[in-house]
């Protein structure tokens, strides 16, 4: 089997496991309206969920870099599945319900490391960036699909019927149960040159991530209210937030590709400098010219997302658990966090004002990633 179809399989594995965190959103307004759940109990499902994940990642990386530890990704699949399809059967019991939860991020946070091992394994360092976003493509899909089917899943019959989700979460369990693929945490390819192992640029291009994740996470939040107190309704609103991150899935594989062509870092600074401007005209534009905006920017500023990662693996070879657990997890926790502040900002000054502050932040992201030395080549004398 060829390393394409291996990591293309990864992909469609990374599709199930995501699908099941957004449930937890899709989840609030039914159980604050027909179980009586305050804003802050159903809000906090999904943070617990986030916090055990993002914290136990870079956990799990590292005991699969230095203690030989390798969850299997089917039960990793089977851990998130299960515990937000039980949800289903005791929305009336509040405790269980973060046990629940707790349980779905454990096998959320094991699936990262573990799934990236194998795709550091697969890529050589010509297709490294293609595969690398292939692979992360896949857990966007499952993103956006999750509300979608939580959504058809509450219509049909409400909460109870959420336990149904476990289905996809099994299938996928049982198939790579008997259709394993390679566990071999290794950075197998052609280039047999070693590399000087320096965290010095990893933790400037982990901080550049981090903020880009806040940018990320602040656009897909704030963005359809904004364009609500423009004047759009609502429903074309979140079709247009939608239109940016499909555009974004393009961007990433797009980005992915080309970091192979002309390099890495390249890519991540060219992408999310032009991700600048193309935020400003979001702000400064209406009708098709803001329509035309939105998916620049969601192309850009999402392009240099999965070359990061593949920067990251190829800078610390020794530790792809370990990084892979750090961006995936800590990154994006912490441009959670982000979103937050951005949240308390525009309460105290309006929302306007919060979002001229991300083309800010974006230009801090691109001085670190402009300051990211590449991984230097030695020799075997040396």
């Amino acid at each position: 089997m060829n390393p394409l179809r291996r990591v293309a399989e990864l992909s469609f594995a990374h599709l199930i496991n995501d699908i099941y965190a957004p449930v937890l959103m899709a989840l609030q307004p039914v159980l604050i309206t027909m179980y009586g759940y305050g804003y802050f109990q159903a809000a906090l499902l999904p943070v617990i969920h986030s916090l055990t994940s993002s914290m136990l990642q870079p956990i799990f990386g590292y005991l699969a870099d230095n203690k030989g530890l390798k969850v299997s990704i089917g039960l990793s699949i089977l851990l998130s599945g299960i515990g937000v399809s039980l949800l289903g059967l005791v929305p009336d019991f509040y405790c269980i319900m973060l046990v629940c939860v707790v349980i779905s991020g454990i096998g959320h946070a094991s699936f990262h490391p573990g799934a990236l091992c194998k795709v550091s394994a697969l890529a050589s360092g010509s297709s490294r960036g293609k595969l690398t976003s292939l692979f992360v493509v896949g857990g966007n899909l499952g993103m956006a699909l999750g509300p979608i089917i939580a959504g058809i899943i509450l219509s049909s019959g409400g909460v109870p019927q959420v336990i149904w989700l476990i289905v996809p979460a099994a299938i996928a369990a049982f198939v790579l149960y008997y259709h394993p693929i390679s566990d071999e945490c290794l950075v197998v390819h052609g280039d047999t040159r070693k590399i000087k192992e320096d965290w010095k640029p990893v933790i400037l291009l982990f901080s550049g991530a981090t903020l880009r994740s806040w940018v990320t996470f602040g656009a897909m939040t704030f963005l359809p209210t904004y364009l609500v107190l423009e004047g759009y309704p609502l429903l074309e609103a979140t079709m247009l937030v939608s239109l940016m991150l499909l555009a974004g899935v393009a961007g990433q594989m797009g980005g992915g590709m080309l970091s192979d062509r002309i390099g890495r870092k390249e890519v991540v600074v060219t992408t999310t400098l032009a991700s600048i401007p193309a935020f400003i005209a979001i702000l400064l534009t209406h009708g098709a010219l803001l329509i035309l905006s939105m998916m620049i920017f969601g192309f850009l500023l999402w392009a240099s997302f999965s070359v990061t990662i593949a920067m990251s693996h190829e800078m610390i070879p020794s530790r792809v658990g370990l990084i892979s657990g750090l961006f995936l997890g800590i990154a994006m926790g912490a441009g959670g966090v982000g979103v937050s502040v951005s949240g308390v900002l525009a309460d105290m000054y309006g929302l306007y004002t919060s979002l001229e502050l991300f083309p800010v932040i974006l230009v801090i992201a691109t001085i670190l990633f402009i300051l990211v030395k590449k991984p230097v080549h030695i020799t075997s004398s040396e």
